[in-house]
């Protein structure tokens, strides 16, 4: 079990900020800085830019700050028991050292329910800590793995895979070409080009699919007639659905629900 102390999300000190803990806290410290900061590590001063993570071992001293009048970060104090602490070395994230990250928003994220989850009172409170501390440090530790992803350093990978996500997750909505570009703020063949190169396939083939999926979905949990899935996954007309089913299934949807075994 992982244990969370003190914790914020997205604090902002609007004047200049400096940190200093000369022996440091007994528990780890995991910061997320989403400004330019500077550490001071062992005597030396480093200057660090905007998604920049540190995790502080415990008892070890801490010194750090703002280099503008504006210093933004999540913090997190935390500590396993016994069971959880191999877990935590066995990561292998350096202790003390200033690491840049192609993609602090999802650390962030994790960050922001786990400061909710800490706020509020509920029987499975600890347990749910516990498992977005177990998602926010194997994501930390993927991204130390593997930091050249130029997939993931593009600058337009956040908004994009939001995007991406938000197809996958509506399906059924409106996604035209011009729409999923202005979802974006970027021209429709630089949207269309950048969805490939991001994601390795077109945008409207990434719909095509998702729709298929829901439809598969459907067609293999419920009793629905074709002519309501082909609503739900987004299908204004049933004969179009009908065809595009079967062009990348080689079977109608009848066909397919037909195919299936019969649950028990």
């Amino acid at each position: 079990m992982i244990t969370v102390g003190h914790c914020g999300y997205d604090s902002k000190h609007r004047t200049h900020l400096e940190m200093r803990r000369p022996c440091g806290t007994p528990d780890y410290t995991l910061l997320l800085v989403k400004t330019n900061a500077f550490f001071s590590i062992k005597g030396e001063r480093m200057l660090t830019l905007p998604g920049t993570v540190i995790l502080y071992d415990k008892n070890v001293p801490v010194h750090y700050g703002s280099t503008g009048l504006l210093f933004n970060n999540d913090w997190i104090h935390f500590l396993p028991d016994e069971t959880d602490l191999p877990f935590l070395l066995g990561l292998e994230i350096p202790f003390s050292t200033p690491l840049s990250l192609p993609y602090m928003a999802q650390l962030s994220e994790y960050a922001r329910m786990i400061v909710i989850e800490k706020h509020t009172d509920h029987p499975y409170r600890e347990q749910i800590i516990n498992s977005l501390m177990h998602a926010l440090l194997y994501s930390l530790a993927s991204q130390l793995k593997d930091p050249e992803d130029k997939v993931m350093t593009n600058k337009y990978y956040p908004v994009m895979n939001d995007l991406r996500m938000s197809i996958l997750n509506t399906p059924h909505k409106k996604w035209t070409v011009e729409a999923m570009a202005e979802y974006v703020h970027l021209s429709p063949s630089y949207m269309q080009h950048l969805y490939r190169e991001l994601f390795g396939i077109s945008c409207i083939q990434e719909v095509i699919q998702a729709r298929l999926g829901t439809a598969r979905f459907y067609l293999r949990t419920t009793d629905i007639s074709v002519q309501s899935i082909a609503a739900l996954c987004g299908y204004d007309n049933e004969l179009h659905f009908m065809r595009q089913f079967k062009k990348f299934t080689d079977m109608t949807p009848s066909q397919y629900r037909s195919s299936l075994p019969p649950t028990t």
